[in-house]
């Protein structure tokens, strides 16, 4: 998928060349996203908006901790988009933000369903502001975490119905879904670790540091996004803990399963 640049103009939002972003940034909100961190239109967009080299880096090359970083010309967002496109599995989405003056850039591998479900809104001109895409970004972004973290809850409910059956007699039959549920409870882990830092994020645009987005009545937007992101942290880890209890179920009907053993054979 080519870069493309969205610029929200008077009457109808536009597309135009990428190389194009310098010169109309200044009078109209543009937004310009790459789907190839290794692009030439990356390397001409760092070079034309002046990019820190290490926030360039960065987005490049993926892997980083979201976060939130200030340059002399913009900040630089890390960010993660997650899909679950099955019960059993997380495609986690590293999302570069850019944010300059009447310019939000966006870099990323591939493609993911936030993203399209924002650029709809922008070509419709429901977001008329760098600070309203911004905010319609991040906050379908997290608004796409509860669906993730409500496919954990149905995995746990199952395996926790799954073992309380078989904790008789039929323990040993319970191997599998142990093992299922360590692998659950692995799997929140490094979704808390990807999520929680997202909190700092939001914190820095609650309070307003960034100039460019300083619109009025708009931080109580940002501050809708941290809620959202408690509530799943919270979420999680009220998951985490429910997978801890019946792994420790299974493991208490065990070793009473195995003292009875013991006790025939006695």
């Amino acid at each position: 998928m080519p870069a493309r640049l969205l610029v929200k103009e008077p009457h109808a939002v536009v597309d135009h060349p990428a190389d194009q972003l310098s010169e109309l940034r200044g009078e109209h909100p543009c937004w310009l996203d790459i789907s190839n961190p290794q692009s030439e239109e990356f390397d001409l967009v760092a070079k034309e908006l002046e990019l820190h080299p290490l926030a360039v880096e960065d987005a490049r090359h993926g892997h980083q901790r979201p976060k939130i970083d200030q340059y002399e010309t913009h900040y630089f967002i890390v960010f993660y988009a997650l899909e679950s496109p099955s019960p059993d599995v997380v495609n986690y989405h590293e999302v570069a933000i850019f944010v300059a003056q009447n310019a939000i850039v966006t870099v990323h591998e591939g493609d993911f369903s936030a993203r399209r479900l924002v650029e709809k809104r922008f070509v419709e001109g429901r977001l008329p502001t760098s600070g309203l895409l911004l905010h319609a970004l991040l906050d379908t972004m997290v608004d796409q975490y509860f669906e993730v973290v409500d496919q954990f809850g149905e995995r746990i409910e199952l395996l926790e119905q799954f073992v309380a059956e078989e904790t008789g007699p039929n323990l040993h039959r319970a191997h599998a879904p142990l093992r299922e549920l360590f692998i659950v409870k692995r799997e929140l882990l490094q979704l808390r670790k990807t999520i929680a830092p997202e909190r700092d994020v939001l914190q820095v645009l609650v309070r307003g540091d960034i100039r460019e987005l300083r619109e009025t009545g708009k931080r109580a937007y940002f501050q809708d996004v941290y809620d959202h992101i408690l509530r799943v942290t919270d979420e999680i880890d009220t998951f985490r803990e429910l997978t801890s209890n019946v792994i420790d179920a299974y493991l208490a009907a065990a070793s009473n399963r195995l003292n009875e053993v013991m006790k025939v054979l006695t």
